[in-house]
Parts: C-alpha cells; structure tokens; sequence
C-alpha cells in the first residue's frame, strides 16, 4: 500500500498498523474476549495494552519484509475490526486472507466489503494468482464471507486449525484472478 489507507467508501477504510491503535486494539479484545476468543487463539494471549503494542510492531516488520499485510478496518474512523493477508507466498503468487470483526459491527456488510477491498488490492496491486481462505466448519458469520465474494469451496483439511485447546476442521475456500475479474 503507498499511502496509509485503502478507501472503500465514505464511512470505510482500511489502514494501516500504527502503535497508536494499541489501547484501542487492546479494548476491543478486552470487551469481547469471549466472543472473539471462540474462534481466534491470539486472544488468549493478550492479556494486557502492551500485547497488542506488540502485535502491531510485528505486523509494522511483517508488512514492511512483505511476509504478511496486515489492515485494520475503520467504520466511521472508529477500529472496528481487521482483515490481512496472514501469509504470503511471493514464489506462488498467492496468500491466505483472514479477518475478524467487533460482534456490534457485523450484519452490516462491513466484513465482505473490508475483504473484498482487500482482494482486490492482492490481485491487482499484489499480483496475486490465488487467495485462500481457512474457516472451522461452526464459525458461520467467518463461512458467510467466501461464499459471498465467490470463493470455491475446495474441501475439509481435517483437523488444520488450533484454537481453545484442541484441533478443528478447516473449510478450505480460494479465488483465482482469472474468476474475479469475471465477477
């Protein structure tokens, strides 16, 4: 990304990690720990501001070396949520995007239209070929999402996900840039 913000629209827009977001970042997690915590294993370990301050120095060095792209996204200048490309694969020309969103904030389009900004730079500013997406069979606002944007559903990689202590299912989803330039 050139600047710090990809816009979607008036009230929407990617930005950025920025350590100032920590307190933020950090409150988000503490207010919907058990809900967030159903699905993402880093919620577990951040337990205190100076986790998430962490957590965004690390996505500042990923983003820059290019190993990741991490966003958060802004709904009416407020951190609602994030969406990133959680591994690169520069030899494949490939990533695997993931997200999560504040429980107030979803049935509002926010999550697929955050996604779908996102895809769109991977494949054209990216040069991405392909795009996955891995999501437990039980999460389905996350399982919602490829479906909307078009995704192929490719198959279950048994038991591929850890999070609250055991293994899951993963739903493997991808696009090729070939079928979303047809969409």
């Amino acid at each position: 990304m050139n600047g710090k913000s990809l816009f979607i629209n008036t009230n929407l827009e990617l930005r950025l990690p920025e350590t100032e977001f920590a307190q933020t970042l950090f409150q988000i997690v503490e207010n919907q720990r058990e809900y967030l915590g159903k699905w993402l294993p880093w919620v577990e370990k951040t337990t205190c501001e100076k986790d998430s301050l962490e957590f965004l120095k690390s996505s500042i060095l990923f983003n820059n070396g290019g190993q990741k792209l991490t966003t958060f996204i802004f709904h009416k200048k407020k951190l609602v949520g994030s969406v990133a490309f959680v591994k690169i694969d520069k030899v494949n020309h490939a990533a695997e995007i993931g997200y999560w969103l504040s429980e107030d904030m979803q049935g509002k389009g926010i999550m697929a239209q955050s996604c779908e900004r996102l895809i769109k730079y991977g494949f054209e500013k990216m040069k991405l070929h392909r795009i996955e997406i891995n999501i437990a069979p039980e999460n389905l606002k996350s399982l919602a999402i490829p479906q909307k944007l078009g995704f192929h559903h490719e198959g279950t990689i048994r038991e591929s996900l850890f999070f609250n202590h055991k293994f899951h299912d993963g739903e493997k989803f991808s696009l090729l840039k070939r079928e979303w330039i047809k969409t």
